[in-house]
């Protein structure tokens, strides 16, 4: 079923596997299963997507307050060593120019509509278009990676491990909206193809 699962070291290989040269084994449910060489043991890894905030408009007790309250974070999660990765992603506007395409198209259709409101429709559009084009914009997208050693590799322990970094992964959510749900941050779990960016960039 899962073929980082094989144990059969002594026996001569007549396939070469994919996790044979990656440090990603697998996928097991929503988590990824890696390989440490250095240690030579298996992790299974989560991955929680948080939204960038604009410090610099947050006013000084603000800053002070939330730099604070990640402090505390980091403090009460300290035993679960969670890791933060931050990138420069860029923003995403596709489906807002459709949508303008669609208002700009349904007042259109409109019998007795204001032409020039329709011109200042799509102006608008236009506008937006050329900047998905040429976005040059990026947000800063944090990620809290955990991971949770599997202690053997088999089916049972996967299951127990999984079921322990579910978990943790809940509580380090649950932490982090504690003090970030005041600003309207998401916070939302990876998907494996999100994982697989970020990990292999």
């Amino acid at each position: 079923m899962f073929d980082f699962l094989k144990t059969s070291v002594a026996s001569v290989k007549t396939e070469t596997y994919w996790e044979d040269e990656s440090r990603f084994q697998g996928v097991f449910k929503d988590y990824f299963v890696v390989y440490q060489t250095e240690e030579q043991r298996y992790i299974l890894i989560s991955m929680l997507k948080v939204d960038g905030l604009n410090f610099d408009t947050l006013s000084p007790s603000e800053q002070a307050g939330l730099n604070e309250d990640f402090g505390v974070f980091l403090a009460q999660n300290i035993l679960y060593e969670p890791q933060i990765v931050s990138k420069n992603v860029p923003v995403e506007i596709d489906s807002y120019v459709q949508a303008w395409e669609t208002t700009v198209e349904n007042y259109r259709k409109q019998v007795d509509h204001n032409e020039r409101l329709l011109q200042l429709k799509a102006s608008y559009l236009s506008h937006y278009q050329k900047l998905a084009k040429n976005i040059e914009t990026a947000k800063k997208q944090h990620y809290v990676i955990t991971c949770e050693q599997i202690p053997n590799v088999t089916y049972e322990t996967l299951e127990m491990t999984y079921q322990t970094l579910k978990d943790k992964t809940r509580s380090i959510r649950s932490a982090l909206l504690s003090f970030l749900s005041k600003y309207d941050c998401q916070i939302e779990q990876c998907t494996i193809a999100e994982m697989k960016k970020v990990l292999t960039s």
